[in-house]
């Protein structure tokens, strides 16, 4: 028994020495760090599942979205002015909803043929899809709005130039001053533009211009001649030739003409006599006639006009009056009617107004008071509303105002600060914000244009006779 005992001994081990013996530092860190390794993997692995899954769910949101869009648009020729999910949509709206909180930004454009639209998505975790008229919803990096000149930033124009309009299809620019347009091609990729081989045409003292939304026709608002010149257009080269009849009569000294998204209407103030003249359009020869009642009053000097993209809506800025009057269009005649209020309250010597292009928002320039009214838009009533903050301040006497396609910024060229002020835009509220930068140098504006795409920005600069050229980034 002893001996058996003697050996027991020898094989216990004693209880304090297995508590002694741990880990050393260097094995829990490497415990810790494979913990962490695992931990990150799986982390990866859960992340890229679910951004897989918003993808895949947003894509799905739009896909079904642009059906719904385009069914809308085979039914009505156009896209729907905005997205209402409200419990009695406005006319001419659609209701489109995104999964879980995600966010539709919807941006059509009915005055080009055919009409397009942009409809973006933006998740809770600000991943961003769109999907356009002619694309497949794809992942997308919003532009910031800032402005950059082109590698060649200015190109030489007619002195003096009033206005600026670019084709729907971008292929074109025009410029009016010294009784001459400037035409130019435009080069979609790099934004430059390149005087035509004939490089203008005549006509009388004009001060507005305005191409359809097909291409077929340009025309032009003459102000010491009170006339209307029509044009057709080449739609392959950009060339203007004045029309068999190639002028028609308007009150005195027309400001500014405009023409309805679906092309049968021209509408065109006047200065002198504080009236709209009223043309329907004859879409296969762009020959105008004038309605069977010629015109519809407005305020005092009207400066510029305005029609809406889903054409119920027509405004005027009226510089000396500083209000706006606001119309209803009859769809089908192209006659105006004033709105039971006729007139909203502007800034002090309003000259230019913009409407975005989902129809909610409108936009003046004030002249004397250096700032922008910020209106939102009853879509089904045209009626204006100030926003509750009503104007944001723009530089020194401001001109042209324009809204982007996508309906993310807003753009002002001021004549005298020789600058363009630049804008975000909040697409639910209207509201606007100055960008971190806030403005781009520019020389002595009018008026200005930007692509249908939102690429790019072209300035009249009035003083200089020249086009400055921007790219939108």
């Amino acid at each position: 028994m002893s001996k058996i005992s003697s050996r027991l001994d020898i094989l216990v081990i004693p209880e304090d020495s297995i508590f002694r013996r741990g880990f050393t530092i260097v094995e829990l860190l490497v415990v810790i760090v494979v913990i962490g390794i695992l931990a990150t993997i799986t982390m990866v692995s859960y992340s890229g599942i679910v951004q897989k899954a918003t993808a895949a769910t947003m894509q799905a949101d739009l896909a079904n979205a642009s059906k719904q869009l385009k069914v809308y648009q085979s039914t009505n020729d156009i896209f729907p002015s905005a997205i209402d999910c409200t419990a009695t949509p406005s006319a001419g709206t659609i209701c489109l909803k995104a999964s879980g909180g995600n966010t539709f930004t919807y941006s059509p454009n009915n005055s080009t043929n055919p009409p397009t639209f942009k409809l973006v998505e933006t998740s809770v975790n600000g991943v961003v899809y769109k999907v356009t008229d002619s694309t497949s919803p794809v992942a997308y990096v919003p532009p910031t709005g800032i402005l950059t000149p082109l590698s060649t930033p200015t190109i030489a124009t007619v002195s003096h130039p009033f206005s600026i309009a670019i084709s729907a299809d971008g292929s074109s620019v025009y410029t009016v001053g010294s009784d001459t347009i400037s035409m130019y091609a435009r080069n979609a990729n790099t934004g430059i533009l390149t005087a035509l081989a004939t490089p203008t045409i005549a006509t009388a003292s004009p001060r507005g211009i305005v191409i359809s939304s097909d291409g077929s026709s340009a025309y032009v608002a003459n102000y010491y001649s009170s006339t209307i010149s029509m044009y057709s257009r080449n739609t392959s080269t950009g060339a203007l030739t004045p029309l068999a009849t190639p002028t028609i009569a308007n009150d005195s000294y027309p400001q500014a003409v405009v023409i309805s998204a679906d092309g049968n209407s021209v509408y065109a103030i006047s200065w002198g006599s504080h009236v709209i003249s009223m043309y329907s359009r004859n879409t296969s020869t762009g020959a105008l006639t004038p309605l069977a009642t010629p015109t519809v009053a407005t305020g005092q000097t009207p400066y510029n006009i305005v029609v809406s993209s889903d054409g119920t809506s027509v405004y005027t800025v009226n510089y000396n009056s500083g209000n706006i009057s606001m119309y209803s269009r009859n769809t089908s005649t192209g006659a105006l009617t004033p709105l039971a209020t006729p007139t909203i309250a502007a800034g002090y010597s309003p000259c230019d107004i913009a409407i975005s292009p989902d129809g909610t928002s409108v936009y003046a320039n004030n002249r004397d008071s250096n700032n922008i009214s910020m209106y939102s838009r009853n879509t089904s009533t045209g009626a204006l509303t100030p926003l509750a903050t009503p104007t944001v301040a723009a530089g020194q006497n401001p001109r042209g105002i324009l809204v982007s396609s996508d309906g993310t910024s807003v753009y002002t060229v001021n004549y005298n600060s020789n600058n363009i002020s630049m804008y975000s835009r909040n697409t639910s509220t209207g509201a606007l914000t100055p960008l971190s930068t806030p403005t781009i140098n520019n020389a002595g504006s009018e008026d200005a244009t930007i692509s249908a795409d939102g690429g790019f920005i072209y300035a009249a600069n009035y003083d200089t006779g020249t086009i400055s050229m921007y790219r939108r980034d």
